[in-house]
């Protein structure tokens, strides 16, 4: 008796295991094809996202600051004339740095994309400064 009540506690252990288990990889694999679809969007946007970054901090910075895709946060995408057109106003925030992944502000970019891939800044709002250790004020242009 003793035996057949461990047996079923230990059945029921590796059941229990084997549906967790299950479960978080099934989220894994939803959130994986999220950052897949934000990244490429991001990808696609990088030469619009490069000069709207390189124009406003050119006057700042000697040097042009960074950014990689965790660095930028989709926060919107408009479809302002309706279903299956092809017009997206998609907004997000980029936190630009220096070296390693040093912040230097915090910007909102709104970028209008119309087919087939023309990009234009439509605003550049920046948001916060950061600023630079000691180490890297050598980068200020004043």
């Amino acid at each position: 008796m003793k035996k057949k009540l461990i047996l079923a506690t230990f059945i029921l252990i590796v059941a229990a295991i084997t549906i967790r288990t299950s479960i978080m990889a099934n989220q894994v694999k939803i959130e994986t094809q999220d950052i897949l679809y934000q990244d490429v969007i991001i990808t696609a946007l990088a030469p619009t996202i490069d000069k709207a970054v390189a124009d406003y901090y050119k006057n700042i910075f000697n040097e042009t600051p960074s950014y990689d895709i965790s660095s930028i946060k989709i926060l919107n995408i408009e479809r302002p004339n309706g279903n299956r057109t092809t017009y997206f106003i998609i907004k997000i925030e980029v936190t630009p740095f220096f070296g390693p992944h040093i912040t230097v502000g915090r910007d909102i970019i709104s970028i209008e994309l119309l087919y087939p891939g023309i990009q234009k800044i439509m605003t550049f709002e920046h948001v916060e400064d950061y600023p630079l250790p000691e180490r890297y004020k050598r980068l200020y242009l004043h």
